[in-house]
């Protein structure tokens, strides 16, 4: 297969057969959504590595109502483990690299290179418009050759992210161990220009990876150049999280961020599974995590779970038929203590009552699920306007974001403090910037954009 992803041609060919092989899995599009890891554990209710909690924004169908919504939230204990990592770096060093790019990628590298010990395996690949691996997969070292290697990487070529994404995932695969945690860091600075281009097909290939082979991607964007859409897509798609390194003061900070978490882990191969009531009800968004569904249920693969980390995950449903009778949604988290290397599952179950009462609706309203809905829909507000202005269409970003700052001000909660603030804040610095939007340079304007979509994607993700 590695060879296969150095001919960009071969799989221009299989695409308009709707279908790719990507680690060892035959993809044909569309596809249906893959039950994440494995469902079975020893029920553990009282279990206090995750504090796994769920709740309807009213437990009464009230008259007329038209949505439905299920606040999801998981919290890991104060105490971690180090779980040893087996990481496969993909390098673009791809023409556009030159300089100050290459520069930051040198220095996060160097910061990984040093908080990985002899328990950890690490490979390197570079691409350009053909992927090699510089160093393959295998416990860590001797840190200055490794760092030796990097510093002789010359930018040269064009971008197929595809091939360093190929060979990056085998090298993980090579060293595969269930007990580690197994993933791939793409840095890159660029749009892909050859291999396979398409956002979708892309998206699909990592998150095949993710689901069949348990490798999970985490996306690094470098200067203000890249698809920052892409980049944070392919992140989601492969369970994994994105960030952003605008200078070489971020390089550290923002790859440390992400050893930091991975070294203290709670539980891994974590999932969650949502049985609804589709005969009611059907799934209109899920806000906080990548999902797949299969009839009448919702399925999330949340891989590790960190210490003091919040997980919170809004789903809203719209009614297809009114309740004439109480409904279930019964929810399971399936993980690996990694404490005491036990597979574990907890089950919540909520009911939705039918009722004509409308003082049984105001009774039963869930405060705290208002306000995550408030919170989540300014959020995604705030995402449709940076897309407006993407599209020069500033008089629509102006109204979603003058709704978003009115939705969160109305509010119970309001904008004074707490999570709203820092949303409301984030809507509000990007509406100021849009005023004097016609001023500011192009390049101003591509690394608001990428810093504003960050900083919201961050809160989206309750970091």
């Amino acid at each position: 297969m590695k060879n296969l992803l150095l001919k960009p041609g071969f799989y221009m060919n299989l695409v308009l057969f709707a279908s790719i092989f990507f680690c060892n899995t035959l993809i044909i599009f569309p596809t249906s959504g893959q039950v994440p890891g494995d469902l079975l554990g020893t029920y553990s209710p009282d279990d206090t590595t995750i504090k796994f909690n769920t709740s309807l924004d009213n437990t009464y169908f009230c008259p007329n109502k038209k949505e439905v919504y299920l606040y999801i939230d998981l919290k890991g204990c104060n105490l971690g483990k180090r779980v040893p990592l087996n990481i496969s770096v993909v390098f673009d060093r791809s023409g556009s690299m030159e300089g100050e790019r290459m520069h930051y990628g040198r220095i996060a590298l160097d910061y990984l290179i040093d908080h990985l010990d002899a328990k950890d395996n690490l490979s390197i690949v570079i691409y350009d418009h053909i992927a090699e691996v510089l160093h393959g997969s295998e416990p860590v070292g001797n840190r200055t050759d490794l760092k030796n290697k990097l510093h002789h990487i010359h930018p040269r070529g064009a971008t197929n992210i595809s091939a360093g994404l190929e060979m990056g995932y085998e090298e993980v695969k090579s060293t595969f161990d269930n007990s580690k945690i197994n993933k791939v860091f793409l840095l890159s600075d660029g749009h892909p220009n050859e291999g396979i281009t398409d956002p979708y097909l892309l998206e699909r290939m990592v998150k095949a990876c993710s689901t069949k082979n348990n490798i999970s991607l985490t996306t690094f964007g470098l200067g203000h150049e890249f698809n920052e859409v892409l980049m944070h897509d392919m992140a989601e798609a492969g369970g994994g999280h994105y960030y952003y390194i605008e200078n070489p003061g971020d390089a550290s900070k923002e790859i440390g961020s992400e050893i930091q978490t991975l070294l203290s882990v709670v539980a891994k191969n974590a999932s969650l599974s949502v049985d609804f009531p589709s005969d009611y009800l059907e799934l209109s968004r899920v806000y906080g995590q990548s999902y797949t569904k299969t009839g009448g249920t919702v399925l999330i693969d949340l891989k590790e779970v960190h210490p003091n980390e919040t997980n919170g995950i809004l789903m809203k449903f719209t009614v297809k038929q009114p309740l004439n009778t109480a409904v279930v949604f019964k929810s399971s988290l399936v993980y690996d203590n990694v404490i005491s290397n036990t597979r574990m599952l907890q089950k919540k179950i909520n009911v939705l009552n039918a009722t004509n009462n409308t003082d049984s609706c105001d009774i039963k309203t869930d405060e705290s699920v208002l306000e995550k809905i408030v919170y989540f829909t300014s959020n995604d507000l705030l995402e449709s306007a940076i897309k407006d202005v993407d599209n020069n269409n500033i008089p629509a970003a102006k109204e979603k974001l003058k709704k978003g700052k009115h939705i969160i001000s109305s509010s119970a909660q309001g904008a004074g403090a707490g999570m709203l603030s820092n949303q409301y804040k984030a809507i509000n610095d990007y509406d100021n910037h849009l005023n004097n939007w016609d001023k500011k340079s192009e390049q101003d304007i591509k690394k608001l954009h990428k810093s504003t979509r960050h900083q919201n994607y961050k809160l989206r993700k309750m970091k």
